[in-house]
């Protein structure tokens, strides 16, 4: 076979390629307005029939709009329609809302057998509009099964749907399942899921207190974060963790933001104890501390941060020397550092004074900017 012959039929197969992904994204194209411009119109129709059934929704109305959410275009198209019905009418909404909490019951069963797109939009839906507090039997078992089986954006979905709708049984539940079945989940997602729990935060608390053996140390760091967020938690439980030099890094460091946010008698000890550590492998301990001091002002925690400028750490250095900027500490009632001779610590002083200055200057400015603007013509 001749080498023109090879080139033409790669050229061939080449064209042929193109012309096919062409066609693809022209299809996709058409497929996606006929199902903007059909969700639209569907959102239309549905607007009216709510807007009739709005105060007192019927038992025909609510069979109505089951059928219309069994399939994708309804559920969008119910999402659309209530998210204008909310900005219109808050209260009409909420009233709507309660009356159709049984229609979420009976699409539950349906979408128990759909793929898991279905079952991530349908529980992201439950998320956003069921109103049922906490939500029944049927609905919640239906949220934890998708955690048990569903993709990675079912679980996520239906984690946040049961932290707004669930009990906190349910919700601490749902975060054992994770850990018991090995799935991948990014801790972020358990402590924003634990904030954004609807119920009583000491239910939760209490049933998180009750797991807490089950899980693994990322999960228990996420935990430990979330009791630092919600300023919920014992104190002499999470001071116990940190001094525990056997609990893994990430629960140890998140105890000491704990103790950074919430400040406690017992761990003003502990603190200047890991800023001091010199082990360099051990450098995550000291620059999370150093932090926290910020919180336990004292002339030993000037002390320490003060040899934490002499730390081979970037960031040991670096959250030292903010730590003592916040102090309300001078460079002059800094001499011995500035006039020393370690050349990084004179350095990270002066880079830290210097950057506050320029901060101070740029918000003079914007400030005079607005009390220009607003005095009168």
């Amino acid at each position: 076979m001749k080498i023109e012959w090879l080139i033409a039929f790669y050229l061939f197969i080449s064209v042929m390629m193109i012309v096919f992904n062409f066609g693809y994204l022209a299809y996709e194209k058409v497929h996606a307005k006929r199902f903007d411009a059909r969700t639209k119109r569907f959102a239309v129709l549905l607007g009216q029939e709510i807007e009739r059934n709005a105060e007192f929704p019927t038992e025909d109305h609510k069979r109505t709009l089951e059928r219309a959410m069994r399939r994708m275009a309804g559920m969008e198209s119910f999402d659309l329609t209530m998210g204008h019905l909310l900005r219109e009418d808050p209260d009409k909404s909420e009233r709507y809302l309660h009356g159709i909490a049984t229609v979420f019951d009976h699409l539950t069963y349906l979408f128990a057998k759909k793929d898991d797109l279905h079952r991530a939009y349908f529980a992201y839906i439950v998320k956003r509009w069921y109103r049922e507090r906490p939500a029944g039997s049927t609905v919640e078992q239906a949220l934890l099964r998708y955690v048990r089986e569903g993709s990675f954006y079912a679980r996520q979905n239906a984690l946040e749907a049961l932290s707004q709708v669930g009990s906190a049984r349910a919700l601490a539940e749902a975060i054992s399942t994770l850990e018991r079945d090995g799935e991948f989940h990014s801790p972020k997602l358990v402590t924003e899921a634990a904030l954004a729990f609807a119920g009583e935060a000491a239910e939760l608390e209490a049933e998180f207190k009750e797991r807490v053996g089950r899980f693994s140390p990322h999960t228990v760091a996420a935990l430990v974060n979330y009791l630092r967020m919600a300023d919920l938690g014992d104190p002499d439980v999470v001071l116990s963790l940190m001094r525990d030099e056997r609990e893994d890094l990430e629960v140890r460091l998140a105890c000491i933001r704990y103790f950074m946010r919430r400040r406690w008698p017992a761990a003003e000890a502990d603190l200047p104890k890991l800023a001091s550590d010199s082990d360099p492998a051990r450098w995550e301990y000291q620059a999370i501390a150093a932090t926290a001091l910020s919180n336990y002002p004292g002339m030993e925690a000037v002390e320490v941060l003060k040899g934490c400028l002499s730390s081979p750490s970037w960031f040991v250095r670096n959250n030292a020397a903010r730590t003592l900027y916040d102090y309300g500490l001078t460079l002059e009632d800094l001499d011995d550092v500035v006039n020393g001779p370690d050349a990084y610590a004179r350095d990270m002083l002066a880079y830290h004074w210097e950057l506050r200055r320029v901060e101070a200057e740029e918000r003079a400015r914007a400030e005079e900017r607005k009390r220009k603007e607003a005095e009168p013509a």
